[in-house]
């Protein structure tokens, strides 16, 4: 317990979600209450895990409505919060809490059909962080969530300075016999893969209980963990010779030597050349004599 029994604390919840803010754990949401209630929420509160004190946060702006079974994640001081479901209605809204100045905002960015139950994760990537959703209890036909069904769609949230949602299809795999995909389920468990950029899902539930493990590559979306911003100079003779430096972001994940690959008409045409890892933002190079591969 935190404090004893005086403590002022959250009401008994489920299907709630905490997220990591600095030193705290920020609660939103859920339903339960006393006894067998079954009201849903839409407080804030916020755990000093160093004093371990509960607060209620007294937020202003644009609330989300009380919910359940919604997705929440922390980035840069914000929590954001989508989708969900209450007794009344379900949801495929997003909404944002600042955290430190205790203001909400709806973001008005809406996506498919209203879910809940699904899987979230945080990603790192450049230039601007993704957020993956998968499956869920979907509302396909406006019917109520009596009438959900078990969804196996992916949406990603790009976080860059236009936030927006994209939904993107399976690659069928080499073989030809097309992409094996998942049952459509919720509350399952995903967790992500920095090094081979792989989200991995386990289980859930889709009308019995689920052990299986599925693997999705997401590279493609997530990107190398490196930016190239711009070149200086621009343009430069054919010959080579030409001293050129490369701005970008990320580039301490190669350190040391790098090989940097000049290329034209679609890939077509290359010419690589030996650079050098000068910061995380800066590599350095020579440019090579292109005039019997790229051409003038």
């Amino acid at each position: 317990e935190a404090n004893g029994p005086r403590a002022l604390t959250p009401a008994p919840r489920a299907n709630h979600t905490t997220s990591l803010y600095e030193n705290s754990l920020v609660l939103f949401g859920g339903h339960g209450g006393l006894g067998y209630q079954r009201r849903a929420f839409n407080d804030v509160w916020v755990l000093n895990i160093d004093n371990a004190r509960w607060i209620e946060l007294s937020c202003h702006g644009n609330p989300p409505a009380p919910r359940s079974g919604h997705a929440a994640f922390e980035k840069e001081g914000c929590v954001y919060i989508f989708g969900g479901w209450n007794s009344e209605t379900q949801f495929n809204d997003l909404f944002m809490l600042d955290v430190e100045n205790k203001d909400w905002s709806d973001l008005d960015l809406a996506w498919g059909v209203p879910r809940w139950n699904m899987a979230v994760q945080l990603v790192e990537a450049i230039p601007s962080w993704r957020v993956f959703i998968f499956g869920g209890s979907a509302d396909r036909q406006g019917e109520g969530r009596s009438m959900g069904a078990f969804d196996r769609r992916v949406g990603v949230l790009d976080l860059g300075d236009d936030r927006r949602w994209d939904a993107p299809s399976p690659v069928d795999d080499r073989s030809g016999r097309g992409t094996e995909r998942p049952l459509g389920r919720e509350h399952t468990a995903m967790c992500y893969d920095y090094e081979d950029s792989q989200l991995f899902i386990f289980g859930g539930w889709a009308n019995k209980w689920l052990d299986d493990c599925w693997m999705i590559n997401v590279s493609s979306i997530v990107g190398p963990p490196y930016a190239i911003v711009r070149v200086e100079p621009p343009l430069g003779p054919v010959s080579g010779m030409q001293k050129i430096r490369v701005h970008g972001v990320g580039f301490h994940s190669t350190p040391g030597n790098v090989v940097v690959r000049f290329a034209a008409a679609g890939g077509r045409h290359a010419a690589e050349a030996q650079g050098t890892v000068v910061n995380d933002e800066l590599v350095e190079c020579v440019t090579p004599a292109v005039v019997n591969t790229i051409g003038p």
